[in-house]
């Protein structure tokens, strides 16, 4: 017999950074769960791509082309929800991009900007807009997407990590003010996980250095973070906000 408190039927979801990896992956899990999904992204084919597996899944997909380091584009992407969809039920601010590996005094101020205006800016811009709606409704859950990196330090990435970190403490800050709305902020800190484009695992020795350093000596798949994230946004996790949720195998807690 299911429990339905870990169900989303008929519950409105936008997830940023869709068209591809742990966004795509994060909008097939919650349309499984029951949710019609507005996935949003810079791409129009993959994000069209996307929305058809949600409609695969019995659920409504509406793709939205977003870059959330605009705040205009993110204000269009909320309102294209309102018009499709119904406002938002559950917002999942995955968007982000990752830095040029490189010595922190070497770091331009262009690249620094160019990370925090989406990783942390661009999840802050998705959070309040979203927020207004489940503000204004009575309710909603949103799940922001940090990193390992927001919870231990990445050398050579001083603006990813940096940002990852500002995300895990604009999460805690919202959910203690939103509380009162009976508005749910939390933040998934996702380890190395199977991406479409990640150079990372074309290199033997990076490679067998983040599985000696794992404990459970794999890395993670998109659909697992996506399972989290279900869980977070379901009723099962009412009792849930201001949590960083490690899904990392069990690289923070060595």
């Amino acid at each position: 017999m299911a429990v339905p408190e870990f169900g989303l039927d008929d519950r409105v979801a936008i997830v940023t950074g869709a068209s591809r990896s742990i966004g795509r992956g994060i909008a097939q899990v919650l349309a499984e769960s029951g949710a019609d999904v507005v996935v949003a992204g810079r791409q129009r084919e993959d994000l069209e791509r996307v929305a058809g597996e949600v409609e695969e899944r019995g659920r409504r997909g509406v793709p939205v082309v977003c870059d959330v380091a605009d705040p205009d584009a993110v204000s269009e992407l909320v309102a294209a929800c309102k018009r499709e969809l119904g406002p938002p039920d559950i917002a999942v601010a995955n968007a982000g991009v990752f830095q040029e590996w490189g010595p922190s005094e070497e770091l331009t101020r262009e690249e620094w900007d160019r990370v925090v205006a989406t990783d942390l800016t661009g999840v802050m811009l998705t959070c309040q807009e979203a927020g207004r709606e489940m503000i204004a409704k009575g309710g909603g859950s949103i799940v922001t997407i940090s990193s390992l990196a927001g919870l231990v330090a990445l050398t050579g990435a001083v603006s990813y990590t940096a940002s990852k970190f500002g995300v895990i403490g604009l999460t805690k800050a919202l959910a203690a003010e939103w509380a009162k709305h009976g508005v749910r902020v939390n933040a998934i800190a996702p380890g190395f996980v199977e991406r479409d484009d990640e150079p990372l695992r074309d290199d033997p020795e990076v490679l067998e250095r983040i599985m000696g350093r794992t404990p459970l000596a794999r890395w993670g798949k998109p659909r697992e973070i996506g399972l989290a994230a279900a869980f977070l946004a379901s009723p099962a996790a009412a009792f849930i906000t201001g949590a960083a949720l490690p899904v990392d195998g069990g690289w923070v807690a060595v």
